[in-house]
């Protein structure tokens, strides 16, 4: 049973034998998607970040949505992470990602390489192209060149955080970003077109590899077929590059899958609602309980949520587990629940432990 919320001593519970984040970091990525207004939404990731470093998570990771869409707060992650870091000693800071072929990436060079000196060396610095169109119809981008500008960017912010002179003066990046290049994770696209070939290039470049949760919506996004990417990405890396794979996985602990299941069922509705605008009929005309179960949305007793992980290839193949509570929009009180059950009744399960609070991560 999960004790009450803020409790700092705990006994530790048994493993179930798979031991499949072992020696692995465990992350959570925060949703902002309630109905708050922005400030106390941002207060409350602060204080949501406190309190998963004090349960011993490795790592905190927040997304970027542009104009509020998928009903998210967070346009400006780096900003919100440079508040986060001033409340927050220990757990690494992730970008979930943010949408770099919207930016300038020298200037999101020079953004990351500050908040990395405010971090302490702590920025988890996670790239990708992102799903919405209408972003990019705002910034004026074409979505049609979408491939090229993320190449391109990717490419630029590169030489940029390895210190390539950047005018005729020979000026370069201030504050250095050694670090942050050491730290940089590239979410690649799910379509298997074009995904083998992400994969490799991301393993090429000593990148980190950062693949989304993986349900019967997406259907290229399969733990097995994740697995493989995984793969293809490992046999890509620089001899003595170690490799970095975060996969990001739903799951809601509670006392039992009939009490899970009346939390969530509001915010399967809620996402379902989203599918059925955009057409997806299939999605939205399902039984809430059916499409948390075809979101791969894993919910109820740790232990059963356990074994369904340790049984995930993607899980398997990755380095850090990500860990999300959707479709819910849980309350602060809730949502705390959840950070705390996962740490101390779900992932030692799988033979995770928290670190302690003295612990230091190399930067």
């Amino acid at each position: 049973m999960t004790a009450t919320a803020g409790t700092s001593s705990r006994a530790t519970p048994p493993e179930t034998g798979s031991g499949v984040l072992a020696g692995k970091r465990l992350g959570f990525l925060l949703h902002l998607d309630s109905d708050a207004d922005p400030a106390t939404s941002y207060r409350q990731a602060i204080e949501l970040f406190r309190f998963a470093e004090e349960a011993g998570y490795d790592s905190g990771w927040v997304i970027q949505r542009h104009f509020r869409q998928g009903n998210e707060h967070v346009s400006s992650p780096l900003v919100l992470l440079a508040a986060i870091a001033q409340h927050t000693s220990r757990i690494r800071l992730g970008t979930g990602v943010l949408v770099l072929p919207l930016e300038d990436p020298l200037k999101v060079a020079e953004d990351a390489a500050t908040l990395d000196v405010l971090a302490g060396g702590r920025l988890e610095l996670g790239i990708g192209s992102g799903p919405f169109p209408g972003a990019w119809e705002a910034f004026g981008r074409d979505l049609d060149e979408r491939p090229a500008l993320w190449e391109t960017s990717v490419s630029r912010l590169h030489e940029v955080l390895e210190g390539a002179p950047l005018n005729g003066l020979g000026e370069r990046l201030h504050p250095p970003g050694a670090g942050v290049r050491g730290r940089l994770w590239q979410a690649i696209s799910s379509a298997p077109d074009v995904a083998f070939a992400q994969a490799r290039t991301a393993g090429a470049a000593g990148d980190g590899l950062q693949l989304s949760r993986a349900t019967d919506w997406n259907r290229h996004q399969s733990p097995d077929a994740q697995a493989a990417l995984v793969d293809a990405y490992r046999q890509a890396l620089p001899a003595g590059v170690a490799p970095r794979v975060l996969v990001s996985r739903a799951v809601y602990p509670d006392a039992s899958r009939a009490q899970a299941l009346s939390r969530l069922v509001d915010g399967a509705r809620r996402w379902q609602s989203w599918f059925g605008a955009l057409g997806r009929d299939e999605a939205a005309r399902v039984s809430p309980e059916e499409y948390l179960v075809r979101d791969h949305t894993r919910f109820g007793e740790a232990e059963a949520i356990a074994e369904g992980l340790a049984h995930d290839a993607g899980v398997v193949a990755a380095t850090e587990l990500l860990v999300s509570f959707p479709p819910a929009s849980p309350s602060i009180r809730e949502h705390r629940r959840l950070l705390e059950a996962t740490a101390h009744d779900l992932a030692p399960l799988l033979g995770w432990r928290p670190a302690s609070g003295d612990e230091k991560e190399d930067a």
